[in-house]
């Protein structure tokens, strides 16, 4: 990978990071609501709505741990590189999930 394209994908997992991050944020403060969704009084119906809110998080988290971790491997100069062959990852997969760690044979 040339050092252009690391700078490439390094601005793409910046602005992916920042996004996530206020992803993660608009879900702790419930920013992920539609509004209500008829009479919000049943219990049942709050327990699944923080459930969801609860996966969600765990997800944005995962994927936000995922890039800083891409980053860091930029700045150690193996990005791109596939974590269990050491081929390069393609960079349609890069594209697609620019936190990617394995290249197409090894998923």
């Amino acid at each position: 990978m040339t050092h252009d394209d690391s700078k490439k994908y390094e601005a793409i997992l910046l602005e992916l990071q920042a996004t996530l991050s206020k992803e993660i944020k608009d879900v702790i403060r419930g920013g992920n609501d539609m509004g209500e969704i008829g009479n919000r009084d049943e219990e049942a119906d709050e327990t699944e709505e923080s459930g969801i809110a609860h996966a969600e998080q765990i997800a944005l988290k995962g994927r936000l741990h995922a890039v800083l971790d891409a980053l860091e491997r930029i700045k150690a100069g193996t990005y791109g590189a596939c974590l269990k062959c050491g081929n390069a990852i393609s960079t349609d997969v890069l594209a697609a999930a620019p936190e990617s760690v394995y290249c197409v044979a090894c998923k």
